[in-house]
């Protein structure tokens, strides 16, 4: 039987490679972004800062596991509780993800980001 090394996720720093300053010390882990989906506000390469004990706020970006993927995406529930998780860059609107109450599957959120990043909603002027 063959076997294969574990590994993580690309995307997934469990530790602070170097303790970040201000609002971002309050971080539990870093990510580094590896697609565009969050363009302009948060690049591709760019390293994140994320805390477990942070829930974004509808509008805010947060880190995800959904459908078997971490990703960095925008957070919106609406009354229904339908979790959305949209790429900021609407070029990329087919990254969107919406998942049902109740879906099976489900979202578990890793952590919001530190210090919090609102993104406009998409659609939405400011």
């Amino acid at each position: 039987m063959k076997k294969y090394p574990q590994r993580e996720p690309a995307v997934w720093t469990p530790e602070l490679r170097r303790r970040p300053r201000g609002e971002a010390s309050r971080a539990d882990f870093s990510v580094t972004v590896t697609d565009d989906a969050m363009e302009p506000y948060i690049k591709k390469g760019e390293t994140v800062y994320v805390s477990r004990r942070a829930f974004p706020r509808p509008g805010e970006a947060g880190i995800f596991y959904v459908r078997g993927r971490m990703v960095c995406r925008q957070y919106v529930e609406d009354s229904e509780g339908t979790v959305y998780l949209f790429a900021a860059n609407r070029k990329r609107r087919e990254l969107d993800e919406a998942v049902p109450a109740g879906d099976p599957a489900g979202v578990q959120l890793f952590g919001g980001l530190v210090p919090p990043r609102s993104i406009p909603l998409p659609g939405i002027e400011e």
